[in-house]
């Protein structure tokens, strides 16, 4: 779904393919910090006290849940717990 009319999202990517390949990193880095720090907003909402480590333990779940199985995904959050718990 988008509401953005096709000559608009036109526009934007001829913006984006005038930047240098520098620029378009930047913008590419920027983009994903925000979405990093919109989804810890959301998930702090949901769960208030949430610790630091199940923070970035619920980030990896959330972004990658349909690229494992639920029982890879298991052994990889606890890999991810025992890894930042030391």
């Amino acid at each position: 779904m988008t509401d953005t009319t096709e000559e608009a999202a036109r526009k934007q990517f001829e913006i984006l393919l005038s930047k240098t390949e520098s620029e378009r990193f930047r913008i590419g880095d920027e983009l994903s910090s925000f979405g990093i720090r919109v989804l810890k907003s959301s998930i702090r909402n949901e769960l208030p006290g949430i610790s630091e480590t199940e923070l970035k333990i619920e980030v990896f779940r959330r972004c990658y849940q349909k690229d494992f199985s639920p029982e890879e995904m298991e052994r990889i959050l606890q890999s991810m717990r025992n890894y930042l718990n030391g």
